[in-house]
């Protein structure tokens, strides 16, 4: 029998309330459309071997710290180590965002980074998607994941993803089709904040310039994955919250943060505590989001872990346990399912706690499989959501 973690625990309650809601759900969701930008990437994934044993036997280096370890030993002379090749698919917010949410029934208007002038063959799938609007701009990053149990290292090259400016934008896909664009959506996402050095200006273009002639742009949700902040000054990031915090006065936003990210925002605000993820039990992240939410006031502010999810409302606070697994296959991309499913359960009127169970879900499907799960799946998934929760099960179906 689950036993709830914490008092803002919700679990029990949105798992009995969702199943209620997903026959619904389905013909919510394709009435839908979600607008997207402004990134891409070619993401090569890879696995490292810890030991090979034939031409066609191998063992995977399981942990990260593995990897660390054996740096630290070869340090002042060399290494060679083994990466063997998982996968090659398109990534980034905008795309990995976009495979997520348009697997779930959305129309998109897609406006990344995929090739300029001819998109890269990585990106062919969404441009041949008749549900996916596309409009590349620019040229893609390239990134070598390395995937490991316990998270993993993203080796990118960010030369293209480093010219994205509103200046290139409006150039290449002008201020009329971007209002044409998000006026006919109901959701809208950016990312990856950290990695675009100019993303705050076109937020601010965003804000005097689009929204202002764009319909009903109070009903719509703009939600922002951040990325890793740790290249960003604490300064910085209180100047993004502050632009934030003015964009939510135009149109409700939605901040997704991972457990590291929740971390460094909260370092970066004065009046709040500092998170430590060493605390028995996640104990500072029971409130962790709630505290934080205090100070930068959004309308939805979410903080997510392989382990659980909470949402903090600018009034109410929510923790919904996650249907962990210590095996993953697959984690790069793990973080745009789950925010693509809270703003798609936004976008369809779920309450904030079915919302992130919604993005648990997705997340849970993804790093089990690999695949965008669509709406049966993800029925099928939320079905068998707390005995996922009560055993460690990689295996998505589950076996027997």
């Amino acid at each position: 029998m689950y036993e709830k973690h914490n008092q803002f625990d919700v679990t029990l309650e949105t798992y009995d309330s969702i199943q209620k809601q997903i026959p619904s759900l389905k013909e919510t969701l394709i009435h839908k459309t979600c607008f997207l930008a402004f990134d891409g990437y070619v993401d090569s994934l890879y696995s490292l071997a810890k030991s090979r044993q034939s031409a066609t036997e191998w063992t995977r280096m399981e942990s990260m710290k593995t990897l660390g370890e054996l740096l630290i030993k070869v340090a002042g002379s060399s290494a060679n180590v083994e990466r063997i090749l998982k996968r090659r698919i398109s990534g980034g917010f905008a795309p990995n965002s976009c495979k997520a949410i348009n697997a779930l029934g959305l129309e998109v208007k897609l406006i990344a980074a995929l090739g300029y002038p001819d998109i890269h063959e990585v990106f062919q799938p969404l441009v041949q998607n008749e549900m996916i609007d596309v409009i590349s701009y620019n040229n893609p990053g390239e990134t070598l994941g390395l995937e490991f149990n316990d998270g993993k290292i993203m080796l990118t090259d960010f030369e293209n993803i480093l010219k994205i400016d509103w200046d290139l934008l409006i150039e290449r896909v002008s201020v009329d089709t971007i209002i044409e664009k998000i006026e006919a959506s109901d959701v809208m996402g950016f990312g990856h904040w950290s990695l675009i050095p100019e993303i705050d200006e076109m937020w601010a273009h965003f804000f005097y310039d689009i929204f202002p002639n764009v319909k009903n742009i109070e009903k719509k949700l703009f939600f922002v994955d951040l990325a890793d902040l740790k290249k960003r000054s604490q300064d910085d990031i209180q100047n993004m919250l502050d632009l934030l915090q003015k964009i939510d006065t135009k149109v409700p936003v939605m901040l997704s943060l991972n457990d590291q990210e929740a971390i460094d925002v909260s370092k970066a605000l004065k009046n709040v505590k500092n998170i430590d993820p060493n605390e028995a039990n996640f104990s500072d992240y029971v409130e962790g989001g709630k505290l934080i939410n205090n100070e930068v006031k959004l309308s939805y502010l979410v903080i997510h872990s392989p382990h659980f999810a909470t949402i903090s409302t600018k009034d109410d606070h929510y923790w919904v346990t996650e249907g962990y697994t210590s095996k993953p296959r697959f984690t790069t991309g793990a973080g745009d399912h789950f925010h693509s499913g809270v703003a798609a359960g936004l976008g369809c009127n779920l309450s904030p706690p079915e919302a992130i169970l919604l993005g648990n879900a997705l997340t849970a499907i993804f790093v089990r499989t690999g695949n965008s799960p669509n709406i049966e799946e993800l029925s099928q998934f939320i079905s068998k959501y707390m005995d996922y929760i009560e055993k460690d099960n990689p295996d998505f179906p589950q076996k027997g």
